[in-house]
């Protein structure tokens, strides 16, 4: 039997995520350090004292997630001794989170991802100036499913709005123009059965169209200063929902992804079908990943790997 491991994207951030790996292990302040010197920034501090404000920023939430991510799964390596190669049969990450599982990988290493989610954050951040012309809203109570035919005749123009991420049989979150997002939003509210439509505050209309300047600009910052390593485990993709392990494809589906739907739900169901996946574990902060896991698929085995205590409790059940 194998595990599983998923890790989070933006949105799970929070001020003190990383104090017990810092502080209380040496392979955390050494991930940390290597990570702050790549990007030339001390994001140790910001994750420490704040302010959330400055944490909640794509261009620094984006590495302070992936930081503290690989933290734990480097203390599970060095420090408890677990075999991640021989113990997990796949890796996947939600939006960031796949950088964090492409890093987990090998495909690329600890300063090299480092230095690509930071540009990532900045291209992200920087794609709208104006926030008033751009929306991501959630809406709960639907899957994508159910607003497929409906969202066709949002897909240009003014009244651009995409699906974003299909997250799970109960939430999709949707992207576009400012016009498109709320057309759309009345319009399903009144056809079909949405619980709750919540907008969200983030600096861009991200995995849209609307985002294709800024995967141009990735695109040629990752071909020309970046080379990707096999992959020692198998990386589900957000664009296809299905694994890869070729090093040459994997520069494709990065720059695609900023532009194209999270297939997270699909991407969960494949872990689910898998007779061979025994443990799907979430690694990072928050259940984010877990909740919408379980939301689906109440059955599924799921840990978290957060705290001291949970890493210790995961440790002994292998």
């Amino acid at each position: 039997m194998s595990n599983a491991f998923i890790f989070p994207g933006q949105g799970s951030q929070k001020i003190g995520m990383a104090s017990v790996f810092i502080n209380g292990f040496k392979t955390g302040m050494e991930v940390m350090a290597e990570i702050e010197d790549a990007i030339s920034f001390k994001l140790s501090k910001l994750i420490e004292e704040g302010p959330i404000e400055e944490l909640t920023k794509t261009e620094n939430a984006q590495p302070a997630l992936f930081a503290v991510s690989m933290m734990i799964v480097k203390i599970l390596e060095k420090e408890y001794g677990y075999d991640i190669k021989k113990n997990c049969k796949y890796l996947a990450g939600h939006s960031l989170g796949e950088y964090t599982a492409l890093c987990a990988s090998g495909v690329f290493s600890l300063s090299d991802t480092a230095k690509l989610v930071r540009f990532r954050g900045e291209l992200m951040a920087g794609a709208f100036p104006n926030r008033e012309d751009c929306s991501m809203t959630a809406l709960i109570g639907v899957s994508a499913d159910d607003i497929e035919d409906l969202i066709k005749k949002y897909q240009s123009g003014k009244n651009l709005c995409v699906i974003a991420n299909d997250n799970s049989n109960t939430q999709v979150v949707v992207s576009g123009t400012k016009n498109g997002v709320r057309s759309f939003v009345e319009e399903a509210k009144e056809k079909l059965k949405i619980t709750k439509a919540i907008e969200l505050n983030t600096s861009g209309p991200f995995h849209s169209p609307l985002m294709v300047k800024a995967s141009i600009a990735f695109d040629k910052k990752l071909s020309s200063n970046f080379a990707p390593s096999e992959f020692k485990i198998p990386v589900i993709m957000n664009v296809s929902a299905k694994p890869l392990s070729n090093k040459d494809e994997v520069k494709e589906y990065m720059v695609r992804q900023m532009t194209s739907r999270v297939r997270w739900r699909e991407s969960m169901q494949m872990l689910v079908n898998d007779s061979e996946i025994e443990k799907i574990i979430e690694v990072g902060p928050g259940k984010v990943l877990s909740n919408m896991l379980k939301r689906s698929f109440p059955e599924v085995n799921n840990f978290n790997l957060e705290t001291v205590a949970q890493i210790e409790e995961f440790v002994k059940s292998e």
